[in-house]
């Protein structure tokens, strides 16, 4: 994550990718801009979730996106944001 001190610190990190081909084969190209929505969608959720947990998160998007893939065992879908959870400071 370009050196993010809270994804190297966090004790767990959610990666939420897109799998585009399945929105855009419904909706075409404006299914990219529904994958983003979602994914805004779901990492909220996950920091309102760790919030109520007594934990704290942020949304990182600052990542080389082959490195990432290949960290997460090769993926084929697109990384869209890194959740690091962890507690708050």
């Amino acid at each position: 994550a370009l050196g993010q001190g809270a994804v190297r610190d966090a004790p767990v990190s959610l990666l939420v990718t897109a799998d585009y081909g399945r929105t855009t084969g419904r909706y075409g190209d404006r299914g990219e801009r529904y994958v983003h929505i979602e994914a805004g969608h779901a990492a909220q959720n996950a920091n309102l979730m760790a919030e109520n947990l007594g934990f704290a998160g942020v949304m990182i998007g600052a990542f080389d996106d082959g490195e990432m893939q290949a960290a997460a065992g090769g993926i084929d879908e697109d990384p869209l944001l890194i959740v690091p959870i962890g507690r708050a400071k």
